[in-house]
């Protein structure tokens, strides 16, 4: 009982440092990528969560597939006391990964500059290990 009460305890405590969680879900057009070929563009769904706390931010979307299964992505920053990121983690499927950018209009990789500008992209997920890439409109 004595354990019950300090973890029940101990998980107050870190949920009263978060400043917000969101969860979010909607269909859209992914691609997948395989070594950087397109494998499909099809229509799918995804469900995701995102939050914040003073010294961490995350955000988690799972995607469907269709004749693909699922495939999940997340990355997650740590921040020090000058709210600066002290260290990312990026994954796709449990794998670590990058993130790029590619235009939507050819699918072609831009610079993290360019997609910084403003101007559209799409946001993507490439794992390191296994080449497999999931981009979302």
């Amino acid at each position: 009982m004595k354990r019950i009460a300090l973890l029940i305890g101990s998980m107050s405590v870190a949920m009263a440092g978060f400043c917000g969680v969101g969860q979010f879900s909607d269909e859209t057009t992914c691609y997948v990528y395989k070594q950087d070929k397109l494998q499909k563009k099809l229509n799918c769904q995804y469900e995701g969560a995102e939050g914040a706390a003073m010294s961490y931010s995350f955000r988690q979307v799972s995607y469907n597939l269709p004749g693909f299964g699922k495939m999940a992505t997340s990355t997650s920053a740590n921040y020090n006391d000058r709210n600066e990121v002290t260290g990312w983690t990026t994954t796709v499927n449990d794998e670590p990964a990058i993130i790029r950018y590619r235009l939507p209009t050819n699918q072609r990789i831009v610079s993290d500059a360019y997609a910084q500008s403003g101007k559209a992209v799409m946001q993507c997920y490439l794992s390191t290990k296994s080449q497999w890439e999931i981009c979302a409109e």
